[in-house]
């Protein structure tokens, strides 16, 4: 009888210790990153007066993006969308076509483009947003800021 408690309590001690190596395995080995493309960018608006016309006001935008993700963002197309509410208009610029933006920031791009619109009185502000539309893993993706 000696014998039959010992293999028990060898079998309970071996299932014991496969639990805890499981616990331990799944506690401390880490999980794979997700692999994406996560497109970042900083946006600087200035509306001022237009040189030399004091009927006339201009929208600047410069940015710069780049991709933190760890894949490639494929054919990247950065469209600039200007929305003036006082005068019921959006306007579409397209400042960066089909590019290819490298992960983990090993690429950034810088961008510049203006909106030209008749001065308002009072003055009202233009809104700016910047759209990125690119190919991820084979399928469109897009994101705006």
């Amino acid at each position: 009888m000696d014998g039959v408690v010992r293999k028990k309590l060898f079998f309970t001690a071996l299932a014991f210790l496969a639990v805890l190596a499981l616990i331990v395995v799944a506690w401390f080995v880490p999980l794979q990153k997700s692999k994406y493309v996560h497109i970042v960018s900083e946006v600087g608006i200035s509306q001022g007066a237009a040189e030399n016309n004091t009927e006339m006001e201009i929208i600047k935008v410069h940015g710069t993006f780049w991709n933190d993700g760890s894949l490639v963002a494929r054919n990247v197309t950065a469209t600039v969308i200007f929305t003036d509410a006082a005068q019921n208009k959006i306007f579409r610029k397209t400042v960066m076509v089909g590019i290819d933006v490298l992960p983990d920031k090993h690429s950034i791009f810088d961008f510049d483009t203006e909106f030209l619109r008749e001065k308002t009185l009072p003055k009202t502000e233009v809104n700016a947003t910047v759209q990125f539309d690119w190919i991820e893993n084979g399928q469109f993706k897009n994101s705006s800021t």
